[in-house]
């Protein structure tokens, strides 16, 4: 579920060194006005610091005998990291005075930090975008010179700077096409054919290379492949439609021996999974068993889920599908909504919706007991998205060539430009970002 995230404007504080005794310690500060408050705080004439061009020493009183040197350093909004007022305290670290002075901040309405607030702020500000989050955290946990100078590549940006270009171009050409959706009673042409075309292919070749680039830097779409296989009339395709409905999703003829294919490319969750959709299973044992085979050498063996529907006849074929070596194998009763199968399959009816949820609940749990419960990386995640904004373009330039209804047009662009603000930071959800931030810790 999407919600709006709200940038927050109050005054956090955190400590960006280790705790314990050293030379120094610093204590990180932003906020609206933090420049002003923190002066106020240390009791220095703000016009003078101003002056100091972004450093001065100070003193803070522990009492009216002893006092503590701090160095100050600033950066007034906008041209901080967060994009609002930072300001940084180095004092000298002894754990008593460090939790004396944070005290002393809490006392006059600063907050602690959370777990990524500073560069969740930078985000939310539009300082840095999705990747170079992904990036910053990498060079944070970077474990030997290789890691670090791979991880400063990516943080440098270059490979995605020209989607933001590719975003307004995508935007303004969804406008035209819109504009000539309004005017198409009139007789009125915003944007041609041509031009359209043409704009297309500039933005599908920017795609392209941003695929390219990330291929070559070894990111892959960390995709789960998922087979529905069965009998013919099954209710597989309707089964396939229900569990892609409302997703970003790729859906094209895939040529096979006998019978064409159809995948989806889609997101549940925390991964990326491919639907594949697999012809029915004609009469006939021997005809039966050979397609089995040629389905397992070709798909089959490459899955890691394979679902097994059937209506009726549950048994029907089974056997010929368990005897090959896959990774996880769910039975899913379709039609349920007619008749019941057995008590140990999964229970759909795609007129009901009946355990939809069920299934791709079960299929998401299977992958993660197999793989583990860790999602998929940044970079990965940002590939996935390419992939499926370059299936958007590629749709609306057949579209275009095809004369097909300018509302498909208008569709596929929307959905390119959803799928691209995923990667420029422009579309997002909340568990997405409390994944990403709460990897940093207190003080980044």
């Amino acid at each position: 579920m999407k919600r709006e995230i709200l940038l927050s404007h109050d005054l956090i504080c955190a400590s960006s060194s280790p705790a314990g005794f050293g030379a120094r310690h610093i204590i990180r500060i932003t906020g609206d006005n933090a420049f002003d408050r923190v002066c106020s705080f240390l009791h220095i004439k703000t016009s003078i610091l101003q002056q100091s061009k972004g450093f001065d020493v100070s003193r803070f009183m522990i009492d009216e005998f002893r006092s503590v040197d701090i160095d100050l350093y600033f950066w007034k909004s906008p041209g901080s990291y967060t994009g609002q007022d930072v300001v940084e305290l180095h004092l000298i670290s002894n754990p008593w005075i460090v939790d004396f002075l944070f005290s002393k901040l809490f006392e006059q309405g600063f907050r602690p930090a959370n777990p990524g607030e500073f560069t969740l702020r930078a985000f939310l500000n539009g300082k840095v975008d999705i990747a170079q989050v992904d990036a910053i955290h990498q060079v944070i946990e970077a474990s030997s010179p290789d890691g670090l100078n791979k991880a400063l590549g990516k943080l440098a940006g270059g490979v995605f700077d020209p989607l933001h270009k590719v975003k307004d171009d995508l935007l303004n050409l969804l406008a035209d096409v819109e504009a000539n959706l309004d005017f198409s009673t009139e007789d009125i042409q915003i944007i041609s054919s041509d031009a359209i075309l043409k704009t297309l292919g500039e933005m599908l070749a920017q795609i392209i290379v941003l695929v390219k680039k990330l291929q070559s830097r070894g990111v892959g779409e960390d995709k789960v492949r998922v087979i529905i296989v069965g009998p013919p009339n099954a209710g597989k395709s309707s089964l396939f439609n229900i569990l892609v409905r409302g997703q970003k999703s790729l859906v094209s003829p895939i040529p096979g021996t006998t019978r064409d294919m159809v995948t989806s490319r889609i997101e549940w969750g925390d991964s990326f999974f491919e639907l594949i959709d697999a012809p029915g299973i004609e009469d006939g044992r021997n005809l039966i068993e050979k397609q089995a085979q040629n389905l397992a050498t070709k798909e089959i063996e490459l899955s890691d889920v394979i679902v097994y529907c059937a209506d009726n006849d549950h048994q029907l074929y089974l056997d010929a599908f368990l005897n090959f070596d896959v990774k996880s194998f769910v039975k899913v009763a379709t039609k349920s909504d007619i008749s019941r199968g057995p008590d140990n399959w999964i229970h759909t009816s795609s007129f009901t919706m009946l355990g939809v949820d069920v299934l791709k609940n079960t299929i998401i749990q299977l992958v993660q007991q197999k793989n583990g419960a860790a999602s998929v990386s940044g970079l990965a995640r940002i590939h996935g998205y390419a992939n499926l904004c370059l299936d958007n373009l590629r749709r609306a330039h057949h579209c275009v060539l095809f004369e097909e209804p300018l509302e498909i047009l208008a569709l596929e662009l929307r959905e390119a430009v959803e799928n691209l603000g995923h990667i420029t930071g422009h579309v997002f959800t909340d568990d997405l970002l409390d994944r990403m931030f709460s990897r940093f810790c207190v003080g980044k």
